[in-house]
Protein backbone atom coordinates (compact mmCIF):
# COMPACT_ATOMS: atom_id res chain seq x y z
CA UNK A 1 0.00 0.00 0.00
CA UNK A 2 2.98 2.30 0.74
CA UNK A 3 4.36 2.14 -2.54
CA UNK A 4 1.16 3.21 -4.16
CA UNK A 5 0.80 6.23 -2.52
CA UNK A 6 4.99 6.71 -3.27
CA UNK A 7 3.86 6.67 -7.27
CA UNK A 8 0.87 8.48 -6.47
CA UNK A 9 2.95 11.26 -5.19
CA UNK A 10 5.55 10.57 -7.85
CA UNK A 11 2.60 11.44 -10.70
CA UNK A 12 0.89 14.19 -8.79
CA UNK A 13 4.84 15.89 -8.75
CA UNK A 14 5.28 15.16 -12.37
CA UNK A 15 1.87 16.97 -12.95
CA UNK A 16 2.75 20.06 -11.13
CA UNK A 17 6.21 19.99 -12.53
CA UNK A 18 4.66 19.89 -16.30
CA UNK A 19 2.23 22.41 -15.21
CA UNK A 20 4.52 24.85 -14.07
CA UNK A 21 6.48 23.82 -17.44
CA UNK A 22 9.86 22.84 -15.41
CA UNK A 23 10.24 19.00 -16.64
CA UNK A 24 12.94 16.83 -15.42
CA UNK A 25 12.38 13.97 -17.80
CA UNK A 26 10.49 15.45 -20.50
CA UNK A 27 10.59 18.34 -23.11
CA UNK A 28 8.36 20.87 -22.03
CA UNK A 29 7.16 21.79 -25.88
CA UNK A 30 3.66 20.35 -26.76
CA UNK A 31 0.54 19.45 -25.67
CA UNK A 32 0.47 17.56 -22.17
CA UNK A 33 -0.87 14.40 -22.29
CA UNK A 34 -1.28 11.36 -19.78
CA UNK A 35 1.62 9.56 -21.15
CA UNK A 36 4.00 12.73 -21.09
CA UNK A 37 2.84 12.96 -16.88
CA UNK A 38 3.70 9.34 -17.02
CA UNK A 39 7.29 9.43 -18.38
CA UNK A 40 8.24 12.64 -16.00
CA UNK A 41 7.19 10.65 -13.25
CA UNK A 42 9.71 7.94 -14.56
CA UNK A 43 7.02 5.11 -14.44
CA UNK A 44 6.91 2.26 -17.14
CA UNK A 45 4.79 2.21 -20.00
CA UNK A 46 1.01 2.76 -19.60
CA UNK A 47 1.56 2.41 -15.94
CA UNK A 48 -0.55 5.82 -14.80
CA UNK A 49 -3.62 3.59 -16.12
CA UNK A 50 -3.37 1.66 -12.84
CA UNK A 51 -4.52 4.83 -11.05
CA UNK A 52 -8.02 5.69 -12.33
CA UNK A 53 -8.85 8.22 -9.42
CA UNK A 54 -5.86 10.20 -10.26
CA UNK A 55 -6.52 10.06 -13.87
CA UNK A 56 -10.14 10.82 -13.45
CA UNK A 57 -10.04 13.23 -10.72
CA UNK A 58 -6.37 15.07 -10.91
CA UNK A 59 -4.86 14.57 -14.74
CA UNK A 60 -7.90 14.88 -17.30
CA UNK A 61 -9.28 17.86 -15.63
CA UNK A 62 -5.32 19.78 -15.76
CA UNK A 63 -4.42 18.50 -18.87
CA UNK A 64 -7.58 19.74 -20.60
CA UNK A 65 -7.04 22.68 -18.75
CA UNK A 66 -3.77 23.76 -19.66
CA UNK A 67 -3.93 22.27 -23.58
CA UNK A 68 -7.54 24.61 -23.89
CA UNK A 69 -4.73 27.52 -23.17
CA UNK A 70 -1.62 26.19 -24.62
CA UNK A 71 -0.46 28.59 -27.71
CA UNK A 72 1.75 26.83 -29.91
CA UNK A 73 3.11 30.11 -31.21
CA UNK A 74 3.81 31.66 -28.22
CA UNK A 75 5.66 28.03 -27.21
CA UNK A 76 7.64 28.44 -30.42
CA UNK A 77 8.88 32.34 -29.40
CA UNK A 78 9.84 31.17 -25.87
CA UNK A 79 11.75 28.14 -27.35
CA UNK A 80 13.78 30.07 -29.91
CA UNK A 81 14.73 32.42 -26.99
CA UNK A 82 15.89 29.57 -24.65
CA UNK A 83 17.31 28.10 -28.24
CA UNK A 84 19.37 31.31 -28.19
CA UNK A 85 20.37 31.11 -24.65
CA UNK A 86 21.43 27.47 -25.16
CA UNK A 87 23.29 28.23 -28.43
CA UNK A 88 26.00 30.17 -26.36
CA UNK A 89 25.81 27.34 -23.67
CA UNK A 90 26.19 24.85 -25.80
CA UNK A 91 28.98 26.41 -27.84
CA UNK A 92 30.41 27.21 -24.61
CA UNK A 93 30.22 23.42 -24.00
CA UNK A 94 31.66 22.21 -27.43
CA UNK A 95 35.25 24.71 -26.66
CA UNK A 96 35.46 23.18 -23.12
CA UNK A 97 35.98 19.66 -24.81
CA UNK A 98 37.65 20.63 -27.48
CA UNK A 99 40.40 22.40 -25.18
CA UNK A 100 40.17 19.45 -22.63
CA UNK A 101 40.43 17.24 -26.16
CA UNK A 102 43.53 19.04 -26.98
CA UNK A 103 45.56 18.83 -23.79
CA UNK A 104 44.69 14.75 -23.68
CA UNK A 105 45.96 14.85 -27.10
CA UNK A 106 48.84 16.92 -26.43
CA UNK A 107 49.64 14.89 -22.79
CA UNK A 108 49.08 11.72 -25.17
CA UNK A 109 51.87 13.35 -28.12
CA UNK A 110 54.62 13.97 -25.36
CA UNK A 111 53.75 10.51 -23.72
CA UNK A 112 54.37 8.70 -26.86
CA UNK A 113 57.79 10.77 -27.60
CA UNK A 114 59.07 9.73 -24.20
CA UNK A 115 58.72 5.86 -25.47
CA UNK A 116 60.02 6.47 -28.56
CA UNK A 117 62.70 7.89 -26.66
CA UNK A 118 63.52 5.25 -25.11
CA UNK A 119 62.75 2.55 -27.52
CA UNK A 120 65.20 4.32 -29.64
CA UNK A 121 67.80 4.03 -26.70
CA UNK A 122 67.42 0.50 -26.32
CA UNK A 123 67.28 -0.04 -30.40
CA UNK A 124 70.70 1.88 -30.30
CA UNK A 125 72.06 -0.65 -27.53
CA UNK A 126 71.22 -3.45 -28.73
CA UNK A 127 72.30 -2.83 -32.38
CA UNK A 128 76.23 -1.89 -30.63
CA UNK A 129 75.49 -5.45 -28.82
CA UNK A 130 75.04 -6.86 -32.45
CA UNK A 131 77.64 -5.26 -33.64
CA UNK A 132 80.15 -6.41 -30.94
CA UNK A 133 79.00 -10.18 -31.08
CA UNK A 134 79.53 -10.24 -34.76
CA UNK A 135 83.27 -8.59 -34.36
CA UNK A 136 83.84 -11.38 -31.41
CA UNK A 137 82.40 -14.08 -33.72
CA UNK A 138 85.13 -12.87 -37.31
CA UNK A 139 87.96 -13.01 -34.51
CA UNK A 140 87.69 -16.44 -33.47
CA UNK A 141 86.87 -17.75 -36.51
CA UNK A 142 89.23 -17.21 -38.06
CA UNK A 143 90.90 -20.21 -39.96
CA UNK A 144 95.03 -20.64 -40.75
CA UNK A 145 95.53 -22.16 -44.32
CA UNK A 146 98.78 -23.89 -44.22
CA UNK A 147 100.87 -24.50 -47.09
CA UNK A 148 102.25 -27.93 -46.76
CA UNK A 149 103.99 -28.76 -50.24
Amino acid sequence: MASVKVTEGRLRDALQRLLEGKPVRVRKSGKLSLNKVNNEAGLGHSYIHKFKDFVENEANPAIEEFNKNYDPLAEKLKSEVAEDLSEVDKLKAKLKKEIGLKEQYRKERDEAKQVNKILEQQNSSLMYRVYELQDEVRSNNIVSLSNQN
